[in-house]
């Protein structure tokens, strides 16, 4: 499934597909059955190449600088997710890294084509950072963009929304893609519970989510909870924001 949606995403993006693994203590290597699949899964002659990384931490962030790299892709087995105190090794990598990640787990939708994306919108201002990240699959797929914003009594939380929406249709209005605003009854806290539905009724193929700029120790290493949930129940990938300030972004 991973690698089918690493070529899927390399032809929206018109981009190579570099496959690696997580390295954590012991040494590994794709095996010949991988690399038989890659081959097999390439619908399009799309370029592709296998590398590795030096350490988890050090090694992944200048393999992303050096390849230019837009998303990591990771395929989560319903074992390693589906346990609040299993621990997941791969987190810890994933929350270093200074690109997105596209989550999928064996409840993914094999077929997917990312043309109908979900985005909740809350009061935090990191969440401008999910709208630069979703506004690409507008641009270069022509994907449908349903931001999901949050109800607040809050005046001041309230104006943080309207300036999101306001910065938000500024940016999307350069582009030519549909988007559309969807008024949430939910505040901010369960707004995400109410984008889960929506991304069922509303058959979306992708959810953007951001963490919280402090997460802690047992997020960065059991995974966060409400990802992991996600995935565990529904069809669609999750897109995984970390609020970094130092973040690569794609050129035009």
């Amino acid at each position: 499934m991973a690698i089918k949606h690493a070529f899927k995403l390399a032809g929206i993006f018109k981009c190579e597909v570099a496959f690696t693994f997580f390295q954590n203590h012991e040494e590994q290597q794709l095996d010949e059955n991988t690399i038989e699949l890659i081959k097999n899964a390439n619908p399009s002659d799309i370029s592709y190449q296998i590398v590795r990384t030096d350490t988890p931490k050090r090694g992944l962030n200048n393999l992303i600088q050096q390849l230019e790299a837009i998303f990591i892709l990771t395929q989560f087995p319903v074992h390693r997710i589906d346990r609040s105190y299993k621990l997941n090794p791969i987190f810890k990598w994933l929350f270093d890294a200074k690109i997105p990640t596209i989550l999928l787990s064996r409840n993914t939708k094999l077929e997917c084509n990312y043309k109908n994306i979900i985005i909740p919108v809350n009061y935090r201002k990191e969440c401008k950072e999910k709208m630069i990240w979703a506004s690409y699959f507008g641009r270069f797929n022509q994907a449908v963009l349903h931001l999901i914003a949050a109800s607040e009594q809050s005046e001041d939380l309230s104006r943080k929304i309207k300036a999101t929406l306001l910065f938000t249709k500024k940016m999307f209005e350069q582009f030519k893609f549909d988007y559309k605003i969807i008024k949430s009854q939910s505040n901010s806290f369960s707004l995400e519970k109410e984008a889960y539905e929506l991304s069922s009724r509303l058959d979306s193929d992708l959810m953007v989510l951001m963490l919280n700029h402090q997460e802690g120790w047992f997020s960065t290493h059991f995974g966060p909870q409400k990802l992991k949930k996600y995935l565990c129940q529904k069809e669609s990938p999750i897109l995984f924001i970390n609020p970094l300030k130092d973040y690569f972004l794609p050129c035009s």
